[in-house]
This record gives C-alpha cells, structure tokens and sequence, in this order.
C-alpha cells in the first residue's frame, strides 16, 4: 500500500511536469505561429505596398514623360519661331531699306510686304511669350513629378529594405513551428502515459481502499456480533441465575418447619457425705 502511494505520488508529479511542459510548449508553439503569420502578414503587406509604389511609380513616370515630351516639343516651336523672328527681322529690315530707295507703285508694294511682315513678327513674338509662359508652368509640373518620382523610389527602396528581415523571421519561425509541433506530440504522448499509469495506480489504491474498508465494516460488524453475543451470554446468565434464585427461595418456603427438640437437663447424683472421723 506505501509502495502504492509513493507510485502514486511519483506519476502524479510526472504528470504535472508534463502537463507543465505541455502547456510551455504549446505557448511557445503559439508565439511562433504568431510571429509566422504577423510575418507572412507583414511581407504580403510589404508586397501590396511595394506593388502600389511601383503603380503609382509608373503613372508618374508616364505623366513625367508626357510632360517632358511637351517640353521637348515647345522647345523646337520655341526655337523655331525665334529663327523665323530673326529671318523676318532681317527680311523687315531689307523692306524698310529697300523703301526708302523705291517709289511710286513698288514703294507700296513694298509697305504692303513690311507690314504684313510686321505682323507676323508681332504674331510669332506674341507665340513666344506664350510658349515660355506654358514652358515655365510645364517646368513646374516637371519639377513636381521628378520630386514625386523621387519619393516613390525611396518609398519603395526603404519598404524593400525591411523584406530580407521578414524573411529571416518567417524562415526562423517556420523551423520553430516545426520544432515544437514536432515536441507537442512527444509531450501529448508523454502526458497521457503519465496521466494513464496514474490513473492505474489511482484505481489500484481506490480497490485497495474499497477491500480496507469492506475489512474494517466485516471487523466492525463482527465485534458488534460478538458484543451483542456476550450481552446475551450475560443477560442469558442472569436470567438464569435470577430463575434459580427464585426457585430456591420458593422452595426454601414450601419445606416444612422442624420442631427444636427439648434437651433434657441431666440428674444430678446427691452426693454422699461422709461421717466425720472420730
């Protein structure tokens, strides 16, 4: 029974070094598939931004192109309307030179050409200060959109950056998820032996118990049997002795009473006297 009971209390404390380790290994397990999904999390994440910069990337690219295509653009109408000023300036000069020089119907002509020469020299200066006006809005759209671009790339270099680290944690805690499944099914393994050889020896204990005190009852009742055995050996025994007291007293009346018979005194003899001597 001892022997018993130390098994007992040594499964016991198995099983709760087990149970412990049990549940060690199934916090452990958890933080690791924790640290595996926020880290599968964060590079999806990582992608869905990456992705958006590069989108975002992209459109501006685009609109920056388009932009510089227009610049490119109105610089050669730019430069090649500040040609043709300078040829119609040149030309203006040879019509005014050439009129002062001409008379009657070629001088007219000629002041007919200078202003419609005239005219388009002020029409080609009017072109050029809208070309600069929209070159210096399209420079400012342009500077914006390199700015922008700019912060994009660096937006998505620094994001990419921190991709190999959650890579690192995602390769470690996979290995770790791994690792302790692995060991929770060993410590699972190891928690129900313990629990089922003390569940044996409990039992064990629980039949021993049950047939001590079935003993106990059987010894209890049996010194209750012999008590109540004895008590009725001795009532038995006093009855008995109170019968026999009675039929002794009861005979002891019926027998008949003896006369005490009379003593008779004994004679006495006269004694003789004897004559005096002479």
């Amino acid at each position: 029974m001892a022997s018993l009971t130390k098994l007992a209390l040594d499964f016991k404390q198995k099983k709760l070094s087990s149970s412990k380790l049990l549940k060690q290994t199934k916090n452990a397990l958890d933080t690791a598939k924790s640290l595996h999904r926020k880290s599968t999390s964060g590079i999806n994440s990582i992608r869905r931004r990456v992705d958006s910069f590069r989108s975002e990337l992209e459109r501006v690219t685009r609109d920056l192109e388009h932009y510089l295509a227009q610049k490119e653009s109105i610089q050669r109408l730019k430069a090649a309307a500040e040609e043709r000023l300078s040829d119609l300036k040149v030309e203006k000069k040879n019509i005014e030179q050439q009129i002062s020089s001409a008379t009657g119907e070629a001088k007219e002509q000629l002041a007919l050409t200078l202003d419609t020469t005239s005219e388009q020299i002020t029409d080609l200066r009017s072109q050029l200060m809208n070309r600069n006006f929209t070159m210096k809005k399209i420079e400012k759209v342009i500077a914006e959109y390199s700015i922008n671009k700019d912060k994009l790339s660096a937006k998505i270099k620094n994001t990419l950056q921190s991709k190999p680290q959650l890579m690192d944690l995602i390769k470690s805690s996979d290995s770790d998820v791994s690792r302790l499944d692995s060991r929770l099914n060993s410590v699972i393994k190891q928690e129900n032996a313990a629990q089922k050889n003390l569940s044996k020896v409990i039992s064990r204990l629980n039949e021993l118990n049950t047939k001590k005190q079935e003993m106990r009852k059987n010894l209890q009742r049996k010194r209750i049997s012999e008590a109540k055995r004895k008590a009725a050996q001795e009532k038995q025994i006093i009855v008995m002795a109170r019968k026999l007291a009675s039929k002794m007293a009861a005979a002891k009346r019926k027998a008949p009473k003896r006369k005490a018979a009379k003593r008779k005194a004994p004679k006495r003899k006269a004694a003789k006297r004897k004559a005096p001597k002479r």
